[in-house]
């Protein structure tokens, strides 16, 4: 008898002492996979400028045709990352958006052409600042990739061009754990404002 007392109270701490222990991590750290679906709001001087100054510097026109910027919808990306530790996360993630442009030709004819752009880019997220309970938190993200640009317009050029892009982040603000939303404000080809969910497994 006082030995089956003996193996209950060492199976007994032995448990206590993994709750504990688990009590000690994240939320993010016992789950620490992560996938997320956002819409960025891009403006034309953020992505639009920078497209068009790109073509216009890597690409021959023609003589009789100038481009004009239009405008840009917003920017639907979908991502994965990793929880490293308490504070960092690494991933990736996929963007895609459309920006419209006038070609205006030498007698002043203007035709709409597209330009779509799709973006792949490695991530790195920084939490510096998460409640207790991992259902509030503070973070700053980053990140580099590239972006390809086709549609009609490149149609119209026949080329399809390849531009390094990236993005930071610096203020995020994320509410909640296994199912949680999220907010991001900064610059870059995922838009200056972000609004989105994340899912925790």
């Amino acid at each position: 008898m006082k030995r089956v007392f003996v193996s209950i109270l060492i199976i007994s701490s032995l448990f206590l002492s993994g709750q504990a222990k688990a009590q000690n991590l994240y939320y993010k750290q016992i789950h620490p996979n992560e996938i997320s679906t956002s819409y960025g709001f891009s403006m034309l001087s953020t992505l639009g400028s920078v497209v068009i100054n790109s073509l216009s510097n890597m690409i021959d026109f023609d003589k009789d045709i100038s481009v004009k910027p239009g405008g840009t919808y917003g920017v639907i990306n979908l991502g994965y990352s990793y929880q490293l530790n308490k504070v960092v996360s690494i991933g990736g993630g996929l963007g895609f958006n459309r920006m419209s442009v006038d070609l205006k030709d030498n007698t002043g004819k203007i035709s709409p052409a597209a330009a779509n752009i799709w973006t792949i880019m490695s991530t790195g997220k920084f939490d510096w600042f998460r409640t207790r309970s991992d259902m509030f938190g503070m973070y700053s993200k980053v990140g580099l990739g590239i972006m390809a640009v086709g549609g009609t317009l490149m149609e119209e050029l026949h080329k399809t061009i390849w531009l390094p892009t990236g993005q930071l982040s610096l203020i995020g603000l994320e509410v909640g754990r296994g199912f949680s939303g999220f907010m991001e404000l900064g610059f870059g080809n995922q838009g200056i404002a972000q609004l989105g969910v994340r899912a925790r497994f």
